[in-house]
């Protein structure tokens, strides 16, 4: 799936959450504040600062107004401003030296006036008062080894040199060499030192002026400026406590400085919580340094949901298969009650948007949509702000979704599922828990019991599992796996069946395609979609679905009906979609004489007589129940007198002949038809094979089938004692590995009918 996604080269049009540059990109309204803020920066002239803070939570916009109102001030001209982001300098002992270094950069940059030249190098001066420390020998320590190296040799040699000649000789010797060491570096180091010697001049002339007349300076050079300077410092909420104590006694410090505006901006709990750990009160703290504090504007509930809603708009719009089958009463519903206090800002709706986006298209389909739209736009409203909540679901699949074997809806089951819901809202953010108990209610229905003591017929539960709901067990998987397991029966398939309702071959090849299970397991999910087979093809969609009754496979397990009993379920659906009983009979009648299917007229003859007996109303009326049955009854006689060996090797030959002794004339049909072509030992074989029965035991894990023959049966279709004398011939023969078995099978039940009329005479 993942690579089919790669091949289709598809522009999913992820959203960044970077704020927004330009004000013709506001879309929350935000501009207007962000022209007045610049006004009123552009406006301040004083001889202090101005310390302005603009806060607000992560994702509020506060970046977005920052820029726009830079935006503004550049269009007006209004101020030179500086941006400097503290965060970027990964080291707390930079941050004042880096803050001076970048200003008087771009003081310099940004103005090539005269004064504005004075005002960077003043700042640079400034800089390197405060942070005194820089020492010469470092720019020494190159030559050291030379001269460590030299005065080592001459110890050396001394040390083992005997007599004043001797170390005359050693002195001289050593100082030549020391000498022609360092001849190399001589002409470097003359001009390195008369470099440093200009200036250290420089310096020393500096240093004559206090770090209270380089302020003054610097106060003299500002105030001279017709515009403010403006300071911006963002991504304070992101520093160490460290560092945002040494950032705002920074601020605090300058707060002198004329003509000059501070710009900050930062979640106001987090700087205080930080200036909290560093011995501050922080509240009290910031209002002593924050002259004008602004709060990020809040942004309007339909704002933030128009730009959600028209995301989700353009996913659907790129999504046609979820587009087709998007429930908007549910929609509603979940939206509503669920998912809309998720979203508080837009970085929010951002975030959501771009992996929705992804999820949808990886579970598409391919002609329809694999899951219901609106189950994964709220599923991934958990797997965003509730991750943990998400995560835990799939552990409680079978729970959530009603499918636990042998549950009682009784007040024990009721207090587990009220108890594990409780453990999934826990798991979530606080903040999102009202929302995220609503949402797993909206999800799943099939807890409805629980909640508000309501119950779903199966009709409701059919249609959930046709619109693919997460509450269905047999689709719930896909929302978590973000694929198609392939167990599943994926929804396009189940499609293709429904488009194919009307095209009996092909229909009936399609299914006979799959394993005997899986026919089953489609049959079954075709159920939900009957309403969508089209009612003015009905002859067609008959005779499709007696011709699957034909070949589909007949075997059916403890927890499933038999394809076979699932086509006749099916077939049963579709003629209720017409509500008169003649109208189903004659479709039954007429699809009939095309594709005379003996299976499933023989389970519909059963079902309707087994209802009549009970008192209850038929599927057909009484003409059209008895002309079917004359018809199966003449199919039945045609085919077992045209290849009577054929007709005893049917699968369903002990159902044709019981059909035939039922409905017959006389009530013996079928075993007069057993006496007169039950005539060798071959045929009487084929004959017990048919009535041969499977019981099952399950027992450490397996299931056992056992084959066995109802005495009973026998009697009906034969007699014991017919049976008795087939059974001494054969004892006499020569038999294969099968034969010998169902030979078995039937002395087994011979001896059993003995053994039971034993124990009644006695």
């Amino acid at each position: 799936m993942f690579q089919e996604l790669l091949m289709n080269h598809d522009n999913l049009q992820f959203a960044h959450d970077r704020p927004i540059a330009r004000q013709q990109d506001d879309r929350l309204d935000r501009a207007d504040f962000a022209q007045r803020l610049a006004w009123a920066v552009s406006s301040w002239k004083n001889q202090e600062s101005l310390v302005i803070s603009l806060t607000g939570s992560w994702g509020s916009g506060k970046s977005s107004i920052k820029n726009m109102t830079l935006e503004q001030l550049a269009s007006i001209q209004g101020c030179q401003v500086i941006e400097f982001n503290p965060w970027q300098w990964a080291g707390q002992d930079k941050l004042s030296s880096a803050f001076f270094e970048e200003i008087s950069r771009a003081v310099q940059r940004q103005d090539s006036s005269k004064d504005d030249k004075q005002l960077a190098k003043v700042l640079r001066r400034y800089e390197q008062r405060l942070n005194a420390g820089v020492s010469v020998l470092s720019h020494t320590a190159k030559w050291a080894p030379i001269l460590l190296g030299s005065a080592v040799m001459t110890t050396a040699l001394g040390s083992i040199a005997q007599g004043t000649t001797a170390q005359v000789t050693i002195w001289t010797l050593s100082a030549a060499s020391w000498l022609g060491s360092i001849a190399p570096w001589l002409k470097q180091g003359a001009e390195w030192c008369l470099k440093k010697a200009n200036i250290l001049d420089q310096q020393a002339k500096d240093n004559e002026m206090t770090l209270q007349q380089i302020r003054a300076e610097l106060q003299q050079l500002l105030s001279k400026r017709q515009q403010p300077l403006l300071i911006v410092l963002d991504d304070l909420d992101r520093l160490s406590t460290e560092q945002l104590k040494d950032m705002f006694q920074l601020v605090k410090a300058h707060m002198d400085f004329a003509n000059v505006v501070f710009l900050l901006l930062f979640q106001r709990d987090t700087v205080e919580q930080g200036l909290a750990r560093a011995g501050f009160d922080g509240a009290d703290y910031l209002e002593k340094i924050i002259q004008v504090p602004f709060s990020v504007p809040a942004i309007s509930t339909n704002q933030l949901e128009e730009i959600l809603l028209s995301r989700l708009n353009d996913i659907l719009a790129s999504e046609p298969q979820l587009q087709q089958r998007f429930d908007k009463a549910y929609w509603g519903q979940v939206f509503q009650r669920g998912m809309r206090p998720f979203f508080g800002n837009l970085r929010h709706v951002y975030r959501y948007a771009s992996t929705l986006a992804f999820h949808c298209r990886l579970l598409r389909g391919t002609e329809v949509a694999e899951i219901n739209a609106v189950d994964l736009f709220a599923l991934e409203c958990l797997r965003i702000f509730a991750p943990e909540t998400y995560a835990a679901m799939p552990r409680y699949k079978i729970l959530l979704t009603g499918s636990e074997p042998y549950a009682r809806q009784d007040e024990a089951q009721r207090n587990r599922i009220i108890e594990v819901i409780d453990q999934l809202v826990k798991l979530a953010p606080e903040v999102h828990q009202p929302a995220t108990r609503q949402l797993l209610q909206e999800m799943f229905p099939t807890l409805d019991w629980v909640f508000t003591r309501t119950q779903h017929d199966q009709p409701i539960q059919l249609r959930w599992l046709i619109d693919s709901r997460v509450c269905c067990e047999e689709v719930f998987d896909r929302y978590f796996e973000l694929s198609i397991p392939t167990q599943e029966l994926p929804n396009s398939l189940l499609h293709e069946f429904a488009r194919r309702i009307t095209e009996p071959e092909d229909f009936a090849s399609l299914l006979c395609t799959f394993e005997d299970h899986r026919q089953a397991g489609i049959l079954q999910r075709l159920l939900g979609l009957v309403d969508e087979f089209p009612l003015d093809q009905s002859p067609a969609v008959v005779q499709s679905l007696l011709r699957a009754g034909e070949q589909v496979g007949r075997r059916m397990s403890h927890t499933h009906w038999s394809p076979r009993e699932q086509v006749v379920r099916l077939l049963r659906l579709f003629l209720k979609r017409h509500a008169q009983e003649s109208t189903r009979s004659q479709l039954v009648v007429e699809a009939f004489h095309a594709v005379p299917s003996l299976p499933v007229a023989d389970q519909l003859l059963a079902a309707d007589y087994a209802l009549r007996r009970r008192g209850d109303i038929g599927m057909f009326d009484d003409a059209g129940l008895e002309q079917l049955k004359n018809l199966y009854l003449g199919t039945v006689r045609q085919v077992a007198s045209a290849d009577p060996d054929a007709f005893l090797g049917d699968e369903d030959l002990s159902s044709y002949l019981t059909d035939l002794n039922r409905y017959g004339t006389g009530g013996d049909e079928g075993r007069g038809w057993v006496e007169q072509h039950v005539n060798s030992p071959s045929r009487f074989l084929q004959f017990a094979r048919g009535f041969t029965s499977f019981q099952s035991s399950y027992t450490g894990g397996n299931t056992t089938y056992t084959a066995y023959i109802s005495p009973s049966t026998l009697e009906y279709m034969m007699g014991l004692s017919r049976c008795a004398e087939w059974v001494e011939r054969l004892e006499s023969m020569g038999l294969g590995d099968d034969d010998s078995e169902t030979l078995a099978l039937v002395k087994d039940a011979l001896s059993r009918h003995a053994q039971s009329e034993a124990t009644i005479q006695e």
